[in-house]
């Protein structure tokens, strides 16, 4: 089913939900990222009946639900503690939730096999307590648990937060065929970046309360609405300026220090304005000597020094000083790639700001 929200406030000892909207058709995800103390889990408790908005609804495929008790709302909820009872074996574990939702014992037991054989944990629901099991086989028990119900919406919050990496890349991918086998409706919370992007359909950022920005993958990386949502992907790669010109879809900034970009853009800028502009690091690229340039990387090409070199596990981080304004900027350039480039600390070389993946706003 789809859920809705609009205009949500709510506020809990002294912080506010500011206002949140959003809509997730039924069977997509939407995956909400920013750092901790956000909001980000006041909302899922929000959207779970935990708490009462103060203004605004939430629509459940047009029905509301915003005073409902949550045992109304056929809302499943994987807290990041998991909420595992110790005393209680795995299979109660993952019944747990049927006597309250009134579920018959041999229509939930059934249930639980089926989830079982999708979750790959049949061979664990004799274990007498959950304690003996592993950080991922918790997971798909707890996320069993929340399944039984057969709900409309599951919400996650962080549910991978407390995974060593390699375990954290495989439920993620599985997570993501799970809910696509089920077609569920989903809004997971998380601060990892990378999490969020192998599984969101939708994607949000929410900063001190508020939902700064919803959309796709695209959006949010290259058309942020506000500075906070681009400094998430930007780095080090944020600079002020003013505009010196404008241009058919498009102005020419200018930083304090002299660095002179052409952005895109579709805002009605003013020369002399004051704006905040900048670019993911994955989005510069060294220009090799020699090769012909494509139309797109023919503009912004500035001469560069490099400061520094960090290997980061599949890619290389570049740290740069463009020459002629003292700027500094940072790239990200994959391994394979780094490996033919020949270059160290203190190289120098033509990089390229790819005007289509810059952005710009007018400075807060």
């Amino acid at each position: 089913m789809s859920i809705t929200l609009h205009g949500v406030r709510v506020e809990v000892q002294g912080f506010y939900l500011k206002d949140v909207s959003f809509k997730v058709e039924k069977g997509k995800c939407l995956v909400i990222v920013g750092p901790s103390g956000a909001g980000k889990t006041l909302l899922l408790d929000t959207i779970a009946g935990v708490y009462i908005p103060k203004k605004g609804s939430i629509l459940l495929e047009g029905r509301d639900i915003t005073r409902a008790r949550p045992e109304e709302r056929n809302v499943g909820y994987l807290p990041q503690n998991l909420a595992l009872f110790p005393h209680l074996s795995v299979l109660e574990n993952i019944l747990f939730g049927a006597r309250a939702r009134k579920i018959p014992l041999d229509k939930a037991q059934a249930r639980v096999k089926e989830l079982a054989k999708l979750l790959r944990i049949e061979h664990l629901l004799n274990r007498p307590s959950p304690l003996t099991l592993s950080g991922g086989e918790k997971q798909r028990v707890a996320l069993a648990r929340a399944l039984l119900v057969e709900p409309s919406v599951i919400l996650l919050d962080e549910p991978f937060s407390s995974l060593d990496n390699f375990i954290k890349r495989e439920l993620t991918l599985y997570l993501k065929e799970v809910f696509s086998t089920l077609e569920s409706t989903v809004i997971h919370v998380t601060h990892d970046l990378q999490e969020a992007f192998l599984l969101a359909d939708i994607l949000g950022v929410m900063l001190e309360g508020k939902l700064e920005q919803v959309g796709t993958r695209e959006d949010i990386c290259y058309r942020p609405a506000t500075l906070g949502v681009a400094r998430l992907f930007a780095g080090s790669n944020i600079f002020r300026g003013q505009v010196i010109e404008n241009k058919s879809g498009a102005v020419v900034a200018k930083t304090f220090q002299g660095l002179t970009l052409e952005l895109p853009s579709k805002r009605d800028f003013r020369i002399g304005q004051r704006v905040v502009f900048g670019i993911s690091p994955r989005e510069i690229m060294i220009i090799r000597p020699g090769r012909p340039l494509r139309a797109k990387v023919q503009v912004n090409v500035l001469p560069a020094q490099v400061t520094n070199v960090l290997d980061s596990y599949g890619s290389h981080l570049v740290f740069l000083r463009l020459e002629g304004s003292g700027e500094k900027a940072e790239m990200e350039i994959p391994t394979y790639v780094f490996r033919d480039l020949n270059i160290n600390p203190g190289s120098r070389v033509q990089v390229c700001f790819k005007k289509d993946y810059l952005w710009v706003l007018p400075e807060e």
